[in-house]
């Protein structure tokens, strides 16, 4: 499946840990997705068909290398199966709330094949953190043929 993740959206998370993942995220996603601990304190959501292509990647990694075992035990460590109830909620267990900093405001970002989510507070810093190196940093992308 071709996935196309993209945009960005604001949501509370509510006071029993649930948030409302927008349907057009959760039209690609399908009923049963992946949530764990993402990069740069954001936590990733996958698809289920999206999850066992990553694993499969993860598969063909050493075992013999450190960096091999530490980057998969962090990634599936974390990871959990949650369905959408009928208001398109998922509940985001407190290790991965805790691990995020999410408190009200959380903000989901399509990124092609996953969905991050991300407190308002690690959202921003980000953008602000990196805001000025975006256009060196795709000048070197797109500029390397």
């Amino acid at each position: 499946m071709n996935f196309m993740l993209m945009g960005e959206y604001h949501n509370n998370l509510d006071s029993k840990a649930r948030i409302v993942v927008p349907s057009k995220f959760r039209e690609e996603l399908g009923d049963k997705v992946i949530l764990t601990r993402g990069l740069d304190g954001s936590l990733f959501i996958y698809s289920t068909s999206m999850w066992e292509s990553l694993t499969e990647k993860l598969r063909t990694l050493s075992f013999t290398e450190k960096e091999s075992r530490n980057f998969t035990r962090f990634l599936l460590s974390g990871a959990v199966t949650l369905e959408f109830d009928k208001q398109g909620r998922i509940i985001v267990p407190s290790y991965l709330k805790d691990y995020a900093a999410l408190e009200k405001e959380v903000v989901l970002v399509g990124v092609l094949n996953r969905v991050e989510m991300w407190s308002l507070d690690n959202w921003n810093k980000f953008m602000t953190d990196n805001f000025n190196d975006l256009s060196n940093i795709s000048s070197n992308l797109f500029n390397s043929n």
